[in-house]
C-alpha cells in the first residue's frame, strides 16, 4: 500500500540529559516526547451513522449527508450549501426584480420569513430580454395507436389520426374541448366513425330510444319550476320533453304540411 504525503509534522522535545535506558525504554521515552502538529490545522472526515459527541471534523452521515460541528450548540448540524447552490429559476407571485435566472415559476403568493409557503403554481414564464412572457410545453402527438399506454389524469395528447387534442380524464380519452352535456352535430356516414373521431362523445339518445330521430328545439321550462316567457303562440316545452310523434299533420282535411328540406346528421353529446 502506497502512503500519501500530508501537512502533518512530528515534533519532539528534548530528552533528559541523564537518561539511562534500555532499548525499549528509550523508544518509549521518545514517544512520550513526540507530538503530531500541523501548520494549517487538520481536516479529517468522520464517517458513520451515530452523531459524534465532540468536534471530530466534517461528518458524513449515512454516506449521503454532510454535517458540521456548531460551536454555538456544541453538536453537529446539516451543512448549509445555499451560497454555492445554483439557482435554476425564481419562484413567487411578484414580478422578479432581476432576470437572472431568466425563468420564473409564478405562484399565488410570495414567501416571507413568517410564512415560507409559496401557494399554488400559476404558470411558467421566461424573460425574452424585455418582458416576462408565459410559455407552454408542446404536447406529444402521434396516431391513435400511439396514445400513451398508461396515461395519468389530465395528460394531453394530439391524435394525428383524427386531428384533435385529447386528454385522459375520468378514466378515458376525451376531447379537451366541450363539457359534459354539450351537444354537437357531426357529418359522418357511419355512427362508429363519428364516435371514433370524437373521443368522450356518444350518440345523443344512446340510452333513450325516444330521443332518436327528433328535431331539437329550445326548452322553455325545467323540472325545478323555471318557466321562460315566450311569445303567445309558442308552446312551452320542458327540458327533455318529447313531442311531435304524429306524422303528416294537416292544415285542413285535404292539405298536408310538407317537411322542409332536411338533412339528417348525427347528434353527439359530451359524456
Amino acid at each position: 500500500m502506497s502512503l500519501q504525503a500530508t501537512n502533518l509534522l512530528i515534533q519532539m522535545g528534548k530528552l533528559p540529559a541523564t537518561l539511562n535506558a534500555k532499548p525499549q525504554e528509550f523508544a518509549d521515552e521518545l514517544i512520550r516526547h513526540m507530538r503530531i502538529v500541523s501548520p494549517s490545522g487538520t481536516n479529517f472526515i468522520f464517517i458513520g451513522d451515530t452523531e459524534p459527541t465532540s468536534n471530530v471534523g466534517p461528518w458524513l452521515k449515512g454516506g449521503t449527508q454532510w454535517w458540521v460541528w456548531s460551536e454555538d450548540i456544541k453538536r453537529y448540524v446539516p451543512l448549509d450549501i445555499s451560497e454555492s447552490e445554483t439557482k435554476w429559476f425564481q419562484v413567487g407571485f411578484t414580478t422578479p426584480a432581476t432576470s437572472t435566472p431568466p425563468v420564473w415559476l409564478r405562484t399565488t403568493k410570495d414567501q416571507t420569513e413568517a410564512d415560507p409557503s409559496i401557494g399554488s403554481p400559476i404558470g411558467w414564464l421566461i424573460f425574452n430580454g424585455t418582458n416576462w412572457i408565459p410559455f407552454n410545453s408542446i404536447v406529444t402527438s402521434g396516431p391513435t395507436a400511439s396514445r400513451p399506454a398508461a396515461p395519468i389524469e389530465y395528460q394531453q395528447f394530439y391524435d394525428t389520426t383524427i386531428s384533435v387534442l385529447i386528454w385522459w380524464e375520468r378514466g378515458a380519452w376525451r376531447t379537451v374541448s366541450g363539457v359534459p352535456g354539450d351537444i354537437k352535430i357531426v357529418g359522418f356516414l357511419n355512427l362508429d366513425d363519428a364516435k371514433a373521431a370524437n373521443p368522450g362523445w356518444d350518440l345523443f339518445g344512446a340510452g333513450n330510444q325516444s330521443f332518436r330521430g327528433r328535431y331539437i328545439s329550445q326548452a322553455t321550462k325545467d323540472a325545478a319550476g323555471t318557466d321562460l316567457t315566450t311569445d303567445p303562440d309558442v308552446a312551452h316545452r320542458q327540458s327533455f320533453e318529447t313531442f311531435g310523434e304524429t306524422d303528416g299533420v294537416k292544415i285542413d282535411g285535404a292539405s298536408p304540411v310538407p317537411y322542409p328540406p332536411t338533412i339528417a346528421l348525427w347528434h353527439l353529446i359530451k359524456t
